[in-house]
């Protein structure tokens, strides 16, 4: 049975069914819960009597777990891997490996803040500003807990839901990660409540569906309309496609993050740009400084076979298109009418 762990912060963790007796463990942490890291790793060492490791580098997602590196060097029985659901493998195959699958436990990290009655209410009243009859609920892992109640005041207000479609094991109802929204999608949504901070999940289920989205952050106590800031992304994104379409010299970016690396979206585009000319270029770590140091007059345009969301993220003001394998493919064909993303 999972074992709910209260270590005094502002998260319920929530460990499965595993032995951590004496073992010597790494704790990854997403930034937000960084701040934490050693209050975590002290409850951890009381609970189980392990020896914990808190790891420093930047994890922006279970596909970025770094296990090459961190089994080669310090070779800990167990990386526990907090706040992030596992990588699905149909997205990436090389994402978690059968023999390191059994070293990686993951542990959810639900956050203790309610959800109010009246957040619910404002948000629907953004989404009435957009006729929207039809909702789905969509939510980061940390407030999957909340996904039933959100629900129930929604239907008592005669509105109708489309149920998620949670991909057992992977996600909880709503739930979704930067790069994959499909629990969500459905063509009878009008428009979405997403409960979550920031702008990383909310644009990219925005740019995934382009339907209005009123989001409330728990943090801030604040309900807002992403749709215009979603709109103006999308306007950009389309900008990079069309500057794209022309070009004839391309540069192909290969991630080399553990589940990152993916050889078959690879092998399509090498497939697409058989009448262009291309360079495959590799990096771990793909951002300006690195984009940078290998670009000069010859290429036109970029395409980054890894996360999707790198070119929106990091690159999206960079002065040549920095594109995503679905915006490739709409550049390369010239079938710009309907937006692909993420893939």
């Amino acid at each position: 049975m999972p074992e709910n762990l209260d270590c005094g912060i502002p998260y319920t963790l929530i460990f499965p069914d595993i032995n951590l007796k004496d073992k010597k463990v790494l704790i990854q942490l997403p930034d937000g819960l960084k701040q934490f890291s050693l209050v975590i790793a002290n409850c951890i060492r009381e609970r189980y009597n392990a020896e914990p490791i808190i790891h420093m580098e930047n994890i922006y997602g279970a596909c970025d777990l770094q296990y090459n590196q961190i089994f080669s060097i310090l070779n800990p029985d167990i990386i526990i891997h907090i706040g992030h659901s596992e990588y699905p493998n149909y997205l990436s195959p090389s994402s978690l490996p059968d023999n390191i699958r059994n070293r990686v436990v993951f542990v959810k990290a639900l956050s203790k803040i309610d959800v109010d009655e009246a957040l619910v209410l404002r948000a629907l009243e953004i989404l009435n500003n957009y006729n929207v009859k039809n909702i789905s609920i969509a939510l980061t892992a940390q407030h999957t807990h909340l996904y039933n109640k959100i629900s129930n005041i929604i239907l008592d207000k005669k509105y109708n839901i489309i149920e998620s479609k949670a991909l057992y094991p992977y996600y909880e109802p709503g739930q979704i990660i930067g790069c994959d929204f499909r629990p969500v999608l459905d063509k009878k949504i009008d428009g979405y409540i997403f409960l979550g901070g920031g702008e990383f999940h909310p644009l990219g289920l925005y740019l995934a569906t382009l339907k209005p989205i009123a989001q409330i952050d728990l943090y801030s106590n604040s309900v807002r309309d992403f749709t215009p800031i979603g709109t103006k992304y999308y306007k950009k994104r389309l900008f990079s496609i069309s500057k794209a379409i022309e070009a004839n010299h391309w540069g192909v970016i290969i991630g080399l993050k553990t589940g990152q690396y993916r050889p078959s979206i690879l092998n399509i585009i090498i497939k697409m740009l058989s009448k262009k000319q291309y360079v495959l270029l590799s990096s771990e770590n793909i951002n300006e400084i690195n984009l940078r140091s290998v670009d000069n007059d010859w290429y036109d345009a970029f395409i980054i076979t890894s996360c999707p969301r790198i070119p929106i993220d990091d690159l999206i003001d960079y002065e040549k298109p920095v594109l995503s394998p679905g915006e490739a493919y709409m550049a390369l064909t010239g079938k710009i009418d309907k937006y692909m993303f993420p893939w």
